[in-house]
Parts: C-alpha cells; sequence; structure tokens
C-alpha cells in the first residue's frame, strides 16, 4: 500500500520570518552563554613554559656577560636571544619578526599539546632536530618534552641565519650547555651539524673553523658529510645507535634545515604544526622528516611561526595598530594566551539551537505541521492549502 504524503503548495512569508527569528535568537542565546574554558593539558602546560621561562633568563644572563650587548632596536623585549645581522657563523638570510616572535615561552605549551596530540606518553622516545636560527623555540621544545617524561634525543644544527643564535661565541649548543650547567634543562644533543644549504655551515672557511671550534668547546661530535643524502644517512644511524632497539613516537622539527626536512620542497609539503599523517609525494625527498613520515611517525614542523603563534593564540591583535606599525601584541606571561584558555560555545546549548532550527525546517517545509499552525491567521492566504503526494 502506498503511503500519500502533503505537503503546502508554497511556504508561506509567515512561516519563513518565524524560522528567521527562531535562527537569530538561537545566535544570540548562543552568544550570551559562552564562557571561558580551559584548555586540556593545562598543568602540564604552565610548567613546560615556566621552565622555558627560566632558561630565558639564564641565556639573557649569558648574553649580557658574554656581550654584544642586546640590540634593544631589534630585540624590544631584551631577551638576549635574537641574535646579531650577520657574524662568521651565519648561514642564510632571517628573518627578524619570526626571530622576534619565537622567544615566547608559552610556546613550550603550544609543544605539550601538539606532543599529547600525536600520542606521546611519558617514556617515549622523541627524536629531535634542532636548529640554531631558533634557539627559543629549540628550548621550548627541550622544556616540554621534559615535563612530560619523554626522552629527547637531539641532533643540533651550529650556525644560523640572520638574527638567530649566530653570536659565535653564544651559539645555540653553548646555550643547551649552559643550560644543562645551571640544571634548568638536562638534554644535550647527541651530535652537531654545520646547518646551512644543505648542511654545508657557514660559506667561508673562518665560519666553519669557528663551527668545529663550537663543536669542540661543548664535547659534541661534528657531522661532516659530502653530500645531503650522507648528512642525512648520520643522522638516522646517531638516532639508531641512541634508540637501542626503541622506537621513535614523534620526531620535532625546529626550522627549515634542508638535512631535517628534506630540501625547501620537503619544508613546504608538511603543514606547519602536527602533521598526523605523510604529505603525498613525500617519499621523493630525501631528509629525516621524509622518511621517518613515510615509516608512519607523527612529524611536528616548526615553521612559519607567527602563523602558528596566532593559531595557538599567542598573538592578540590591535583594533588599531600601534605607532611601531605593529598589529598583534604577543602575550608572553607564560598562562596569559589562548593555547591555556579561550572563550567556548557550550554545546549542549548550541546542539539544542541546531536541533531546533532544523526541526522548524522539517516542520514548516518538508511536512504540513507548519501549515496546520498557521492556518487559523494570515498564513492561510499566502500558504495555500496542502498539496496532495504520492
Amino acid at each position: 500500500m502506498k503511503k500519500v504524503y502533503w505537503r503546502p503548495r508554497t511556504v508561506s512569508r509567515t512561516a519563513l520570518l518565524l524560522i528567521a527569528m527562531l535562527s537569530v535568537a538561537g545566535l544570540v542565546i548562543s552568544e550570551f552563554t559562552k564562557t571561558e574554558q580551559r584548555r586540556p593539558y593545562r598543568e602540564s602546560k604552565l610548567a613546560a613554559a615556566r621552565a622555558a621561562e627560566e632558561a630565558f633568563e639564564i641565556i639573557k644572563e649569558a648574553r649580557v656577560e658574554a656581550g654584544p650587548p642586546i640590540d634593544s632596536d631589534h630585540d624590544p623585549s631584551e631577551t638576549g636571544i635574537i641574535g646579531l645581522p650577520t657574524s662568521v657563523i651565519t648561514s642564510v638570510h632571517g628573518v627578524l619578526p619570526a626571530k622576534q616572535v619565537s622567544v615566547n615561552p608559552n610556546f613550550a605549551a603550544v609543544m605539550v599539546e601538539m606532543l599529547r596530540e600525536a600520542g606521546a606518553k611519558k617514556g617515549d622516545v622523541v627524536a629531535l632536530g634542532l636548529s640554531g636560527s631558533f634557539p627559543a623555540l629549540n628550548i621550548c621544545a627541550v622544556a616540554a618534552c621534559e615535563t612530560l617524561g619523554l626522552e629527547p634525543l637531539v641532533i643540533s644544527s651550529a650556525s644560523a641565519s640572520e638574527w638567530g643564535a649566530n653570536v659565535p661565541h653564544l651559539m645555540w649548543i653553548d646555550m643547551e650547555r649552559i643550560l644543562n650547567e645551571k640544571g634548568v634543562l638536562h638534554t644535550r644533543s647527541l651530535a652537531v651539524s654545520p646547518g646551512g644549504q644543505e648542511d654545508e655551515g657557514p660559506a667561508t672557511e673562518e665560519g666553519m673553523e669557528a663551527v668545529r671550534e663550537g663543536a669542540e668547546r661543548n664535547g659534541l661530535k661534528l657531522i661532516e658529510e659530502d653530500s645531503l643524502e650522507d648528512h642525512v644517512k648520520a643522522r638516522r644511524d646517531i638516532y639508531r645507535d641512541a634508540l637501542g632497539g626503541r622506537p621513535i613516537k614523534v620526531y620535532v622539527n625546529v626550522g627549515g634545515g634542508a638535512t631535517s626536512v628534506g630540501t625547501h620542497i620537503g619544508k613546504d609539503l608538511f603543514e606547519p604544526g602536527l602533521n598526523l599523517v605523510a604529505p603525498p609525494r613525500v617519499d621523493r625527498l630525501p631528509g629525516v622528516m621524509p622518511q621517518l613520515a613515510k615509516e608512519g611517525i607523527p612529524c611536528i614542523h616548526l615553521v612559519n611561526i607567527v602563523n602558528l603563534a596566532a593559531r595557538y593564540g599567542l598573538l592578540q591583535p590591535l583594533e588599531t595598530p600601534s605607532e611601531e606599525g605593529d598589529e598583534f601584541i604577543q602575550l608572553r606571561e607564560v598562562g596569559t594566551a589562548g593555547v591555556f584558555q579561550g572563550i567556548d560555545y557550550r554545546k549542549p546549548v548550541v546542539a539544542f539551537v541546531l536541533a531546533t532550527i532544523l526541526f522548524a525546517l522539517w516542520g514548516f517545509i518538508r511536512t504540513d505541521i507548519g501549515f496546520r499552525l498557521l492556518r487559523g491567521g494570515a498564513a492561510r492566504k499566502a500558504a495555500g492549502p496542502p498539496e496532495p503526494m504520492v
């Protein structure tokens, strides 16, 4: 037996107006019931950010003691972590705003969130490829790993891009040793590579000699190979020896070092932040991160720092640009950034509003319920009688 359905010939303006009013009321209710919600892993995030903040202070003291003087024009927060425009160990071009934004201890909280989302748990091993170009991010990455009880296996690069850790007597590997001696961070690099374009190091022999002296000063093995592929193999061998048969849970890359990311193509193929699956065509690339991603290991790619900071609420937009032309302010105080808390809609309220609107649409448009409710008013003339359908 066939069922008989009825529906209105048209939908009255009254019905449409009611649905519109219902939608607007739902929007208003949703907006007025928003509340501040704490983000997951808050306590671990706070602990990691505080460790990074303490490390920043120690590096500032080291920079003040060792010189050259902090340049407040280019390091307006006077962190001492922003390097020089150039030096003998400067490898490639650097972007100053990215370096300035990177000096934020709340990035350690961002790392905690990404590591936990990648599934890292206490006791897991995390491999890191750290760059001299972003010493503040290196500190945040290691602080997050140690806070979560992970075991970081680090290979660093010695040289740095412009405004990175390019003070020859205060390279990233010097900072790492100082923090270890002060007992703030407990991780030391397994080895160091020259850094720069395809790990070839600074352009001059004077720069390479400074890199060798830095590695010797810090008691680190310097990886010097003839090709990018050999550099990648050397890094994989060092990780493999340190792992002792254990798996790598997550790989963390800081910066755009070719040995780590697999040339500029790999740098762009991976999304900034957490990559749970390998990008397409990654198997054609050299680089530690492409190889590990192909093996199914989640990768955290710390590039495009300003965008990452905005994504995790480390930047607060200004309604009007400042006199200096800044369009945002940095939230550098521990615990103040959006990665710790934020304004969220109440999910039950939003679900109820959506369900109510969908029911109203179904009632007025797909069935004759709305017509029957409104037939006693002006809607009768506008809507007309129900039309039979089979």
